[in-house]
């Protein structure tokens, strides 16, 4: 990225055991980033381009302590790296080269200091713009809140909180990219940033089956604790609540014994709780499933068809419609000819 501007970043400073339970997410991406940085240096040191090499994609999301979306065609390589020219695309073993769009030649990258080893890695959002390609729209969503909700940690690489505004203008300035259409389609399904990545794709498939966008950290006054607490996801001004519980809660006792104290002490003063899992979240029935008993919860029918602020959720479907039909085609094809 000749010309760009840098933007400086130290290593992530120790973690604090003092850290409330909820903090397990920022305490594993911290580890990642860690490992991950170390990992750069010893990449770094074994390569033999004369060029400065500037890490991108998955790479550059764990640099900048960011979960991470799901996308098969990337994920079975450890370094993604970024290349402007084929020449700048040596074999190098376990090493996926990514082109840089021609517009973000002129974008700042993030450089960490391991030891006397300089690391330099895609900014933020132009790794977002570039991954896109290979998401998902429910993914490029999700890796936005994900963006977003590590900007807003002191330990973000430039020390600037990330905003709306920052991505709104981001997307103004880019110029043509290939995936500018659906970046853009992302930008409205992000209000208040979710406490995870699956937690975002838990509200995603809520949309993705015509429920209502629902309020997100709504608090919820607790009689019985006299509490005011927050609750992911809430209908109704908090009478049907949805939250999303990952493997990390039961691991963390504190955080697994609190989480269940809250939802009992919430149904007993007349809340419905809908919790969750994994399998609600990433197989299309689960995803189904899960949006058929918050609506049973709340009263109403689904037609299985996103309201109209969200219709670009069915994207996803039809593109794996597409692909499915292509497949039996070929298939159907390699078995006439083997007639």
């Amino acid at each position: 990225m000749n010309g760009s501007s840098q933007v400086h970043a130290t290593t992530p400073a120790p973690d604090d055991q003092r850290t409330v339970p909820r903090d397990y997410l920022a305490r594993s991406l911290a580890q990642t980033q860690k490992e991950t940085l170390s990992r750069c240096a010893d990449h770094l040191h074994a390569a033999t381009a004369m060029h400065a090499i500037t890490y991108t994609g998955f790479t550059a999301l764990k640099l900048c302590g960011i979960e991470t979306p799901h996308c098969p065609r990337l994920r079975d390589t450890e370094f993604h790296v970024l290349y402007t020219a084929r020449q700048q695309r040596p074999r190098r073993l376990n090493t996926r080269y990514l082109k840089l769009p021609d517009a973000f030649r002129n974008c700042s990258v993030i450089i960490f200091r391991h030891g006397e080893t300089t690391v330099r890695c895609t900014h933020p959002l132009v790794t977002w713009a570039m991954l896109a390609t290979f998401l998902t729209q429910t993914e490029t969503i999700a890796l936005l809140d994900a963006i977003l909700r590590a900007g807003s940690r002191s330990a973000f690489p430039n020390g600037i909180p990330l905003t709306m505004g920052n991505v709104s203008a981001f997307l103004d300035n880019a110029g043509d990219f290939p995936a500018l259409k659906r970046c853009r389609a992302a930008v409205p399904f992000i209000g208040v940033v979710t406490d995870s990545i699956m937690e975002c794709r838990t509200l995603l498939a809520l949309l993705r089956y015509g429920l209502p966008y629902p309020s997100v950290h709504l608090r919820v006054y607790i009689a019985s604790l006299d509490l005011t607490v927050p609750v992911d996801m809430a209908y109704g001004n908090g009478k049907v609540i949805v939250e999303y519980d990952g493997d990390a809660h039961r691991q963390d006792q504190r955080q697994y014994r609190w989480d269940e104290r809250k939802r009992q002490a919430l149904r007993a003063q007349g809340c419905t709780v809908i919790v969750a899992f994994a399998d609600d979240v990433t197989t299309a029935s689960g995803r189904w499933a899960l949006a058929d008993r918050v609506a049973d919860a709340l009263g109403v029918t689904l037609d299985g068809w996103p309201q109209t602020p969200y219709r670009v959720l069915i994207d996803d479907d039809r593109r794996a419609e597409d692909r499915d039909r292509k497949r039996r085609e070929r298939r159907k094809a390699r078995a006439e000819g083997l007639a």
